[in-house]
């Protein structure tokens, strides 16, 4: 069985070229083969800026101004047969549809409003029902909560008494009437976790989820709410082609990368360069032999480079965790701080 790994994520905005390449190179890192993106601030005369040539399928919808927005991109491996695209014009939902292993698939990517409004989940509701097939996997910021007593926190510690909100009970509704279920809620139906800080409320909530189709269960593999991904059970498909290697040059500007270079070409020429060696063998048989050692030396130090990610990614996690549980001004700062520190490796 193969698997494809599903992923939602608020941009808050990718007009910034910075933004867009270090969300493009976590997916990769990731091997996501989906992505949900929701506010994605880009207008519709700027929709070539999601160009990338890992993920050349992309489906938005977008507005006019720089606001809203969302977006579902494919990578070029997805094996999702897309037959039909549907937009609403408005940048609050898109829906791709298509088949994956034989089987009918909806993608919905959904950006719900700040602020109560019984039109946008009745008119979303509709528009869905009219264009979705099969399967419906959905993935957004909803900007509300299923159930608030375990899905947002209480500055004041009281969580059992959480009250819902208009924006929540239209949000219940708007699952309810679709048929669908919270997938990772399915998986840990008592763990108390959130995607999303509030410095107006000093509270946190979890308002980005999945939200499938019952019969979808059986073929999620694991869910996790930290980057909202699946892994869904499919029949093997083809492995997509490899790349030609191609130079980093910022391999070039690590510290020793270019005297390693420089002895290597000078020992190989000494060894090698002999009146019975013509200069186009010894050409021909110098770039396989320093190719090997700019892959060995890019290896070396992807390897340091993934070390400290992953040093940082988990004292981010454990930071994170000390701020849900009691959030204060110095937790605050020191999770800010660890996040600086991991966005300058990228």
């Amino acid at each position: 069985m193969s698997k494809v790994n599903v992923y939602s994520i608020n941009v808050k905005g990718l007009n910034s070229p910075r933004k867009r390449r270090l969300l493009f190179r976590e997916l990769r890192r990731k091997s996501v083969e989906i992505a949900f993106l929701q506010e994605t601030r880009i207008p519709k005369l700027a929709a070539f800026r999601l160009s990338d040539p890992t993920y050349s399928r992309t489906y938005m919808s977008c507005s006019t101004p720089k606001r809203n927005g969302v977006a579902i991109r494919l990578r070029n491996s997805c094996p999702m047969v897309v037959e039909e695209v549907h937009a609403d014009g408005l940048g609050w939902c898109v829906i791709v549809r298509g088949t994956i292993s034989s089987q009918p698939y909806s993608l919905v990517a959904l950006y719900g409003p700040n602020c109560p409004d019984t039109s946008f989940w009745d008119d979303t509701r509709d528009f869905i029902n009219s264009h979705a097939r099969g399967k419906i996997i959905m993935g957004g910021d909803f900007n509300a909560t299923l159930c608030p007593p375990v899905d947002r926190s209480d500055p004041r510690g009281d969580r059992l008494t959480q009250p819902s909100s208009s924006q929540d009970n239209q949000y219940h509704g708007f699952v309810h009437e679709l048929g669908l279920i919270d997938i990772w809620r399915i998986q840990h139906p008592s763990t108390r976790d959130y995607t999303f800080y509030s410095h107006v409320r000093d509270s946190y909530s979890r308002i980005d989820c999945f939200l499938t189709s019952p019969d979808c269960i059986p073929t999620v593999l694991s869910s996790d709410i930290g980057s909202i991904t699946w892994s869904l059970k499919l029949t093997p498909f083809a492995p997509s082609p490899g790349r030609r290697w191609r130079l980093d040059p910022f391999l070039l500007n690590k510290p020793g990368v270019s005297d390693t270079i420089k002895e290597t070409t000078s020992e190989y020429f000494q060894l090698n360069n002999t009146p019975d060696i013509s200069p186009q063998i010894l050409w021909a048989a110098y770039k396989p032999v320093i190719r090997g050692k700019l892959l060995s030396l890019a290896a070396y130090h992807k390897k340091l480079k993934l070390a400290d990610i992953t040093s940082l990614q988990t004292q981010l996690r454990q930071h994170e965790l000390q701020h849900k549980s009691s959030p204060s001004p110095e937790t605050f700062t020191a999770l800010s701080r660890v996040r600086s520190d991991l966005n300058q490796l990228f």
